[in-house]
């Protein structure tokens, strides 16, 4: 009988991970290559010197707008479980939980949400991990009717061509949801899976079958209780602000030098953004999906008929903005929530 060698995974996983770092590394330096010969970086800064006050006032907004209901979905799974956290500290949470979100690749940064919810509110990691894996896959589905109404307007306006966004999004919906009602079952997948693992020490095998098997007890509960069409409204509400934040933000940068809101026309925009964020998804968008996102801006914006050098101006400037303010926010959010006060402050049962 075959056994699992822990060495020779180990070294296969460490040379999987170099090779994925040395092509994402080789992604981003080239496509900021390619931009950089069309545009300068004196014009990336003076664009964003010159952007429109109070558009990035309505930006700064919404993006709290949509950290807010982020929150108040959190607090809702949370408190189904059994748990109330203080609001501000689970505000602050998401803070952090947003900016390792850009961070990483792959969106693997998201998973502080889970440390952070277990080290610094003292909540148990299976209604931590459920609500994270409930919220995830929410904020999934959550794109997939707004895809389907953007290609439906760009369509009537015979700007592109609808039918494969429209099967885009339906088959993005339909995957999701086999995914949302299937969790109970890939949590059983994954216990059987550990269980034949031989090369986890035996009190980390333990741990991780009792953090799954409470995750998976958690998330049947959520189930049942109905609280999907309230954690599916909220997750509607954090995708609009989010992405009416990144559409101010772009007339902020462009209304100063002559651009209009009827130039910018909201599905469009929606859509150029969407694929944006989704190269920034991918494991080979490298560290703070920088490159990725900024090739597909600039492609896609192309695409969609904008100019081709306000189409790669704006891939860096927006891109390089809205990380930096994400960056500092999360900081200073992750500073106060290490302050010792925060610590296990509330684990309150709510009754």
């Amino acid at each position: 009988m075959n056994s699992l060698n822990p060495s020779k995974i180990y070294q296969q996983g460490t040379r999987r991970r170099f090779a994925f770092t040395i092509a994402s590394i080789g992604i981003t330096v080239g496509i900021f290559y390619y931009l950089f010969k069309f545009v300068s970086l004196t014009e990336v800064i003076q664009l964003i010197k010159g952007v429109d006050r109070n558009a990035l006032a309505m930006f700064v907004a919404l993006s709290f707008s949509g950290s807010f209901f982020r929150t108040w979905r959190y607090q809702i799974l949370l408190r189904f479980s059994g748990y109330k956290p203080s609001s501000i500290a689970l505000f602050l949470v998401v803070l952090v939980r947003n900016f390792f979100s850009d961070l990483l690749p792959a969106r693997v940064g998201t998973l502080i949400y889970i440390f952070m919810v277990n080290t610094r509110l003292a909540v148990p990691i299976g209604p931590a991990t459920s609500s994270f894996a409930i919220a995830f896959l929410f904020d999934i589905l959550a794109v997939a009717p707004l895809i389907l109404l953007a290609a439906w307007a760009a369509a009537i306006k015979g700007q592109i061509s609808s039918l494969p966004l429209l099967l885009g999004g339906l088959l993005l919906g339909a995957i999701t949801l086999i995914l949302i009602y299937s969790l109970p079952k890939l949590c059983t997948f994954f216990l059987s899976l550990f269980a034949k693992f031989q090369f986890f020490k035996h009190r980390w095998k333990e741990v991780l079958t009792k953090a799954i098997f409470s995750t998976r007890e958690e998330i049947v509960k959520t189930q049942q209780a109905g609280l999907y069409t309230p954690v599916m409204v909220l997750s509607l509400l954090v995708r609009i602000t989010k992405y009416a934040s990144l559409y101010t933000f772009l007339y902020a940068l462009l209304h100063p030098i002559g651009y209009i809101l009827h130039d910018l026309h909201v599905p469009n925009v929606f859509l150029g953004i969407c694929a944006s964020e989704l190269a920034a998804s991918l494991p080979i968008s490298g560290i703070a999906a920088f490159g990725a996102y900024e090739g597909t801006w600039a492609l896609t914006f192309e695409l969609l008929g904008f100019p081709g050098h306000i189409a790669k101006l704006t891939a860096i400037s927006h891109h390089l903005f809205t990380q930096v303010y994400g960056y500092l926010l999360g900081a200073f959010a992750l500073i106060v929530i290490m302050l010792p006060f925060f610590k296990k402050k509330e684990s309150i049962m709510s009754h």
